[in-house]
């Protein structure tokens, strides 16, 4: 199969669905009977993203477990620790975007002389040019916890040239709400920490009318160099389109964490978005708090 379209993370505007640790697990678990069948000797993860599903793996299998790495941009693939002995390997890989990578450490597991089956727990059939042995079909954009840097901006800036990922475009970008409390209550080493252009955007609830305002305040307090996102000035003042607004734009700007200086909005947000990391800034307290929340079903 040859590649039909670029990595889905590249369209801004696209929600990411999040495949959570236990949903995952689940997942694998739903995957495992033929592998089992298959009776490999060892589980190897692909490091980093296929290490969390190879563990889940091989402790579903009982086998043991190894790691090997892939470099894309020389194309050579790595053993980490000690290779196995084993000639069977059950391959594992989170996910198959475009499926460079599995098909790149198969075929040099392959020339090894080792037998090999593949595993991931999903692959987008729109895209990759490898579909896994064992997966489940996804069209939607998919997120895992330990891929929340894939899509930030210095990481879509770099998959848009054909790149694979790479670490250091992956390190945290926050969205920051400015509401209410934020500036006057926030310690300088959580100024130093956060507010920097290169790894966060102001995202406030305050409509567009007010950009003046807010601009002012935030030259005021030394971050006139931040990117000043604001709500339409037609969005009336509903809390839940608000935190949707605010959900929606810190995706679209590929940001990792959110801080929201209100606690209903930040358990909105959370459970509206959780590929996001939301905290809660208490001003009481000048910390803040990690906020843990889902959806409830919709009623009709």
């Amino acid at each position: 199969m040859s590649i039909t379209k670029a990595w889905k993370g590249l369209e801004i505007g696209r929600m990411p669905v999040f495949l959570g640790y236990d949903q995952t697990e689940r997942m694998i678990a739903a995957l495992l009977d033929r592998a089992a069948r298959w009776e490999p000797e060892t589980v190897v993860g692909i490091a980093r993203g296929g290490l969390v599903p190879a563990s889940m793996a091989a402790g579903l299998l009982a086998a043991p477990l190894a790691m090997i790495g892939y470099d894309r941009a020389r194309n050579t693939t790595e053993w980490l620790g000690e290779a196995p002995a084993s000639r069977r390997i059950l391959l594992v890989d989170d996910g198959c975007s475009t499926g460079r990578t599995m098909a790149a450490v198969r075929a040099a597991l392959l020339a090894e002389g080792r037998a090999c089956l593949t595993l991931a727990v999903v692959h987008d059939p729109e895209v990759t040019s490898y579909v896994p042995d064992l997966s489940h079909a996804m069209r939607e954009l998919w997120r895992f916890p330990w891929e929340r840097g894939e899509a930030t901006p210095a990481g879509r800036a770099l998959r848009a040239t054909g790149a694979g990922p790479e670490r250091g475009t992956e390190l945290p970008f926050y969205g920051l709400d400015l509401d209410g409390v934020f500036l006057p209550d926030v310690p300088d080493a959580v100024y130093q920490a956060f507010f920097s252009s290169k790894r966060a955007v102001v995202i406030t609830g305050r409509p567009e009318c007010d950009r003046g305002l807010t601009m002012e305040w935030l030259a005021r307090h030394g971050h006139g160099d931040l990117h000043l996102e604001c709500r339409p000035d037609d969005m009336t003042h509903d809390r839940t389109l608000i935190a949707g607004y605010k959900a929606e734009t810190a995706t679209r700007w590929g940001c990792t964490h959110f801080v929201e200086s209100e606690a209903e909005q930040a358990l909105r947000i959370a459970a509206m978005a959780p590929h996001l990391i939301v905290s809660w800034w208490s001003p009481a307290e000048a910390r803040a708090w990690l906020i843990g929340a889902v959806a409830q079903p919709v009623r009709t």
